[in-house]
């Protein structure tokens, strides 16, 4: 009776899946290949999804690290503008698998990894959600205090409650909580069905930093004494900054370049998703740096300190001047921040956390389950020392691209060079050992070795970033070049282990749509034979009219060379 009773229970807790095979250890409805009625992205979604992690606190304020490289204003844009375009190469290569078969991250480690083996890249990507969805939290809640303040003086001169210890007030902890609690509820939308929300923010908050940089730039006269000041570096070293300096800030977007996939699936045409990519990056990642150093070289002027976060700014105005008018516009400046992290951070970090703990147990998580527990665990992470302490998170964060870095050019380089954007989607759902992507006991050892290898050299710079140690001048400056060396190695290096150890099933393909996932028009072009597709939207991951065959019953006869 006990397991029956436990049998039942188990079944109840799985993931929705109506209309669906039933789940298993690889496979539930947020992991298959998304349907034509998904994909609804164009190109002012695409601009916004990529606009959104610029127009945000985070990157207002990233220009200080680049400064203190010992780069002018000018050489800082003049390298974020070649970064920038390193971005747009890198993001659109790696939406391939997702813009062609419309699958996500998750899947696609398993296409270079192995079934088993991706569990490597599902982590990382996992750890990434987690601390980045805090430290962007904590971001958002500083815009609901500005919110806040400009509804109450008493808020505003909040007593702090806290001890001396704690590395927070009571005022930021309050912002902080309801940020949290509000972002909750987007996560029982549909991740796509975010690009409206993600739109508004992108237009208010470029509205409100363009306010503040105006704002700043009038009051001071000018823009600051930081705005004139040269470069006293040589050449040589110059060059090595400018590399660095693009660096730390691809470094900073790096986790959404190695998930594109779980968004590029909703691409509805991948014209327009290469055009909002493009032009959002060049735009938005151009004006936001430049508007933050502008005015934090500004406030130099006026302040006689360096602000470098739009929060800061607007609570030192209101501070000085507790009027309606600007308490009315703080309160507009503060509501467009908390929207923009919010976008931001549910998107990618959130929706991108649950995309990826799917991946790890899909029987009893799917996408929003995964959000709410990326969202509750980023409580752990304790935020608020990242920006409250001498804490070296954006060092740190912004190096990532040392470990996640080498597997976007792995899946660059397996999916466009060795498979020729070819994939038999049916093996990526499958642990049979003779399967394509089962490889050896699960794991592609030829990717795993060449991302060991990638990783390596760059570890020592990673550590440096953190403690002050000498380096040798060679890895030192792999370190500083990490964003051309860590893409650039590995895919040599893969195209080679693969050339020398050819994996096998290329050039395989589906013989038949099996998830229902492709346009009679994608499967005249895939050679695919066409699936049943039902006329009613999906809502929630279920599609209401038609059972789908399990993928259990599909078997290898039914894959063909091509």
């Amino acid at each position: 009776m006990l397991q029956t009773n436990r049998h039942d229970l188990l079944i109840k807790l799985q993931v929705p899946h109506e209309g669906h095979s039933d789940p298993t250890a690889l496979q539930n409805p947020d992991l298959e290949p998304i349907p034509p009625s998904r994909r609804i992205w164009g190109f002012w979604s695409f601009f916004g999804y990529w606009g959104v992690p610029n127009i945000t606190i985070w990157t207002w304020s990233t220009g200080s690290a680049m400064l203190a490289l010992g780069l002018n204003i000018g050489h800082t844009m003049g390298a974020l503008t070649l970064g920038n375009i390193i971005i747009c190469i890198y993001t659109c290569l790696n939406s391939g698998p997702g813009a062609k078969y419309h699958i996500g991250y998750t899947v696609c480690q398993r296409m270079i990894f192995g079934v088993y083996g991706s569990a490597i890249g599902i982590i990382i990507r996992i750890v990434l959600s987690i601390v980045f969805y805090g430290s962007q939290s904590w971001l958002g809640g500083l815009g609901m205090v500005v919110m806040f303040s400009s509804f109450s003086e008493n808020y505003l001169k909040l007593e702090n409650t806290f001890p001396d210890l704690l590395a927070m007030t009571t005022r930021d902890f309050i912002g902080f909580l309801c940020f949290q609690v509000i972002q909750m509820f987007f996560y029982f939308m549909k991740p796509e069905r975010m690009n409206k929300i993600v739109n508004f923010a992108c237009v208010i908050t470029a509205i409100s930093f363009i306010g503040i940089l105006v704002a700043c730039l009038a009051k001071n006269g000018g823009p600051g004494p930081i705005y004139y000041e040269k470069v006293t570096m040589g050449k040589i070293k110059t060059g090595w900054m400018w590399l660095y300096a693009m660096t730390i800030w691809y470094g900073a977007l790096s986790p959404d370049v190695t998930n594109q996939s779980d968004f590029s699936r909703f691409a509805s045409s991948k014209r327009k998703m290469y055009g909002g990519i493009i032009a959002s990056v060049m735009i938005t990642g151009t004006f936001v740096p430049l508007a933050g150093l502008i005015c934090a070289s500004a406030t130099k002027e006026l302040y006689d300190t360096e602000l470098w976060l739009p929060t800061d700014i607007t609570l030192t105005w209101l501070n000085e001047n507790y009027s309606s008018g600007c308490r009315a516009a703080c309160f507009f400046l503060g509501f467009s921040f908390a929207s923009s992290q919010l976008g931001f951070n549910v998107l990618a970090n959130g929706f991108a956390g649950g995309m990826d703990l799917a991946g790890v147990c899909p029987k009893y998580i799917n996408i929003t389950r995964g959000a709410i527990i990326t969202a509750l665990l980023s409580w752990v992470v304790q935020p608020w020392n990242f920006y409250n302490t001498s804490s070296v998170f954006i060092n740190v964060m912004s190096s990532f691209g040392v470990v996640v870095t080498p597997i976007i050019a792995i899946v660059v380089a397996d999916f466009h060079i060795i498979r020729k954007r070819i994939l038999p989607l049916l093996e990526l759902y499958s642990t049979s050992p003779k399967g394509i992507f089962y490889f050896t006991k699960g794991y592609n050892f030829r990717a795993l070795i060449v991302w060991l290898i990638s990783v390596v050299p760059g570890i020592p710079g990673l550590v440096g970033s953190v403690l002050t140690i000498n380096l040798p001048p060679g890895l030192e400056n792999f370190f500083y070049g990490n964003i051309l060396f860590a893409f650039i190695c590995p895919s040599i290096l893969y195209i080679i282990v693969c050339k020398l150890f050819p994996v096998d099933g290329l050039g395989v393909s589906d013989r038949e749509d099996y998830f229902n996932a492709f346009t009679n028009e994608e499967c005249t072009k895939l050679d695919l034979i066409p699936g049943h597709h039902p006329t009613t939207e999906v809502i929630n991951g279920v599609i209401k009219e038609l059972p789908v065959t399990p993928l259990k019953e599909k078997v290898l006869v039914d894959i063909k060379m091509v």
